[in-house]
C-alpha cells in the first residue's frame, strides 16, 4: 500500500532543466465544482455565470468548462454543451472550452452536434478539449467504452474533426447496416481546435504534440520544475511531426484566490480546500482500485495525502496569496513553458470573497497581456 500512496501523493523527482521561458501569458478561468452543502446548485450556476461575464469583460481568453457524472465532485457540470448554451448569449467575446468531453462515453456525430449548435449561437467562439473519462461509475453511459477508452479517445477525437470539417462518415446502423452521415447544423468555424487533457504521461504530452492538438494539464503529481520537462516532450513532439513546436498551446490548471493579506487567503481556502481534495481524493482512490485492484487506504493513509497535498498545492501548486505571490507562481509557469493559466475560481471559497478577489487576478493578467 505504501507504494499507491506515493504514486498518488505525486512524489516524483524534480527535473533538473527547465524550458526557455515563453513571452507574455494569457489567462482564463475554469470551473469544477466546489463540495459546499450550504450552497445550492443553482446558487453555484449564478456564481460561475457572474465569473464568466466578469472574466468575458476583462479580456480573458476562454471559459474552460468540465464534464463529470455521478458524484458531488464535479457533477453539477454534467454536460458542458448546456452550460456554454445557458452563457453564451450572455458574453460577446471569450471563448467556450471543455476541459473536457468525455469522448469514449459520447457517439462522435453527438458531440459535434451540440457542439456545432454552440458554435453558430457563439458566433465561433467554441473549442473543444477531449478526455479518455476515467471514473468507472461514468461508463455506465457507454459501458462496452471502458477496458478501450484511451484508444477510443485518440480515434474518435479524429472523427469528430472530420464530422466538424462536414465530411460523410460512415457508422454503423440498426441490423450492423453501415449509415453515412453528415452532420448539421453547420458550424461556423471551418476548422475545429482540440485540447488533450493529460496529466502525469509522458507519452501523452508526445503524442498531443505529435497531433497538432494543445495541451490542458495540471500539477497532479508534479510541480513546475517538473512540469517543464513534459512541456519539452510536448514540443518535441510536434518538431518530430512538421509542426512549429512553439504554435502548440500547453494550458495549466491553477486554484486561485489573490487578496492583499496572505494569511486572510489562507484562513479562507483551508477548510474549503481540504474539503475539494478530500472529495477528489475519494474519488480518484475509488477510480484507482477499481481500475487496479488493491486494498483500500486507512484513514491515516488519507489524512497524510489530504495534508500533503495541501500544503504542497499551498505554496507551489495554486495562485494563492498576494498579487506578488501569484506574479512569482506565473513566472515560475512561464520558465517552464506554460502558455495559459486556466483559474480554477469555484473551489469552495466563500463567493463574495472570491468576487472581491477579482479586481486583483484582473490587474495580474492584464501585465501580461501584449500592448495594442
Amino acid at each position: 500500500m505504501s507504494e499507491t500512496v506515493e504514486q498518488l501523493l505525486g512524489l516524483r523527482p524534480t527535473a533538473r532543466r527547465a524550458a526557455p521561458p515563453r513571452q507574455g501569458m494569457r489567462f482564463s478561468v475554469l470551473f469544477f465544482s466546489d463540495v459546499r452543502k450550504d450552497v445550492a446548485d443553482a446558487e453555484k450556476y449564478a456564481f460561475m455565470r457572474d465569473i464568466t461575464l466578469f472574466a468575458d469583460r476583462a479580456g480573458f481568453e476562454a471559459v474552460y468548462l468540465p464534464e463529470r457524472h455521478f458524484h458531488e465532485f464535479g457533477s453539477i457540470y454534467a454536460n458542458p454543451a448546456i452550460m456554454a448554451a445557458h452563457l453564451i448569449p450572455q458574453t460577446a467575446r471569450i471563448r467556450f472550452r471543455t476541459a473536457g468531453v468525455s469522448l469514449p462515453l459520447h457517439h462522435p456525430a453527438e458531440v459535434v452536434e451540440w457542439w456545432a449548435m454552440n458554435d453558430v449561437l457563439s458566433q465561433g467562439r467554441v473549442d473543444l478539449g477531449f478526455g479518455s473519462g476515467w471514473a468507472r461509475d461514468d461508463f455506465i453511459l457507454a459501458p462496452d467504452s471502458y477496458e478501450d477508452r484511451r484508444r477510443i479517445l485518440s480515434e474518435n477525437i479524429s472523427v469528430v474533426q472530420r464530422l466538424w470539417r462536414g465530411e460523410p462518415v460512415a457508422f454503423p446502423g440498426p441490423g450492423g447496416q453501415e449509415v453515412t452521415v453528415t452532420v448539421y447544423p453547420r458550424p461556423l468555424q471551418p476548422e475545429l481546435t482540440v485540447w488533450l487533457l493529460v496529466a502525469q504521461n509522458d507519452g501523452g504530452f508526445l503524442h498531443a504534440g505529435r497531433q497538432g492538438y494543445n495541451v490542458f494539464t495540471m500539477l497532479y503529481g508534479n510541480n513546475l520544475e517538473a512540469m517543464a520537462k513534459k512541456v519539452a516532450l510536448y514540443r518535441e513532439g510536434r518538431r518530430e511531426a512538421g509542426l512549429d513546436p512553439e504554435a502548440g498551446t500547453v494550458t495549466l490548471m491553477l486554484h486561485t484566490l489573490l487578496l492583499e493579506d496572505r494569511e486572510q487567503v489562507r484562513e479562507a481556502v483551508e477548510a474549503p480546500f481540504r474539503d475539494y481534495i478530500r472529495s477528489a481524493l475519494e474519488a480518484h482512490v475509488k477510480a484507482a482500485l477499481d481500475e487496479k485492484g488493491g486494498v483500500p487506504l486507512s484513514e491515516a493513509e488519507k489524512a497524510k495525502m489530504l495534508d500533503y497535498a495541501y500544503q504542497r498545492y499551498f505554496r507551489t501548486g495554486a495562485l494563492f496569496g498576494t498579487p506578488d505571490d501569484g506574479r512569482q507562481v506565473v513566472e515560475q509557469a512561464r520558465a517552464a513553458g506554460i502558455d495559459e493559466i486556466a483559474c480554477l475560481l469555484d473551489f469552495g471559497a466563500d463567493y463574495p470573497l472570491v468576487r472581491q478577489s477579482l479586481g486583483h487576478l484582473e490587474r495580474l493578467a492584464a501585465g501580461y497581456r501584449p500592448a495594442g
